[in-house]
């Protein structure tokens, strides 16, 4: 058996009282999902007698494995075409579409998580625990922006970064590291090909700070001598007492340095899902490192099973900073 053969489809219908296993009458699919998106999505095109109703559910399986748990939101069909084309995605989406007022007060991005999940109906499997206790009043933002800031926050006094996701309908919190899912690419096995590509388009040199008279009061230059090298590319941002310039500035400096970006098509394998981190041996480009994953494409296409994924040496997270800081 092909090891794409194991990726079943089983849908069932809206009213949940009718299933199908789909995979025989399912010609393509693709299970994908980004480090700035907590809702991972499965796209695949099925002939029209198969189960899949929109807004029915749709489960991805490898063995027994639920690798995803979602529901259809958007299918199409084409005059020209013997198959229609159906679009999922797992209950991520449902952070983002539910919004609430919250205060949260002395509390940790882990029990916030804890209580919006009891508020929500929402399965609460592992969330990272970061001990940080914080205050923020949130009007009317997303779940997923409330959860995400959070952790942005935590993740500024403690240096880590973390991942919102799904493990079939249980919500986790992942922190970033290596762990027993990283994986080794090297050519000849694993690695079919890898490409690196460096930009400066969105490269930011400087930051200058503005006071609330317009006059500017401090700037911060790349420690790295990008402006020297590359020119003056600024940014401005506002000075404010509840936040620190310098440690913004920083951090804008850090996130908008030079981009190297590094997509690498591999042989189809499951663990190769954004937030994990992935070793690469690739001397024609000269990867050779530790890489975090930041999108992932899983495709199986005429039985042939592939994952495409972008890496970048950095371990980024999707930083939020919705709602403010409590007035004293």
């Amino acid at each position: 058996m092909a090891y794409g053969d194991l990726l079943k489809i089983r849908t069932w219908s809206r009213d949940g009282k009718r299933t199908s296993h789909i995979t025989q009458a399912v010609q393509s699919k693709t299970w994908s999902g980004s480090y700035q998106d907590c809702a991972r999505k499965l796209t695949y095109s099925a002939l029209p007698e198969a189960l899949s109703e929109l807004g029915g559910r749709v489960r991805l399986y490898h063995g027994t494995d639920i690798l995803f748990s979602g529901s259809v939101f958007r299918r199409s069909r084409d005059s020209s075409a013997q198959v229609f084309d159906c679009t999922a995605y797992d209950r991520g989406l449902y952070l983002k579409k539910n919004e609430t007022y919250l205060a949260v007060r002395n509390q940790t991005a882990e029990a916030v998580t804890a209580q919006i999940c009891r508020e929500f109906g929402i399965k609460p499997g592992s969330l990272a625990a970061t001990g940080i206790r914080l205050s923020r009043n949130f009007l009317g933002v997303s779940l997923y922006q409330i959860i995400q800031t959070m952790y942005t926050l935590a993740a500024e006094q403690n240096g880590k970064k973390y991942q919102i996701r799904f493990r079939a309908d249980t919500l986790e919190v992942v922190e970033k590291a290596l762990s027993a899912e990283s994986i080794r690419l090297v050519p000849g096995s694993n690695l079919l090909s890898c490409r690196s590509e460096e930009s400066i388009e969105d490269l930011v040199t400087s930051v200058a700070v503005f006071d609330e008279q317009y006059k500017r009061v401090a700037a911060y230059d790349s420690p790295e001598g990008f402006r020297a090298l590359y020119g003056l590319m600024q940014q401005a941002i506002r000075a404010s007492d509840k936040e620190d310039p310098a440690k913004s500035a920083k951090q804008l400096l850090e996130d908008n340095g030079i981009k190297t970006t590094i997509t690498a098509q591999c042989l189809g394998n499951t663990k190769l899902i954004t937030g994990n981190a992935v070793v690469v041996h690739e001397p024609v480009t000269g990867t050779d490192g530790l890489f975090w994953i930041l999108s992932d494409s899983h495709s199986v296409i005429r039985g042939i099973y592939r994952t495409q994924v972008t890496l970048d040496f950095r371990n980024l997270m999707d930083r939020k900073t919705a709602g403010s800081v409590p007035a004293k």
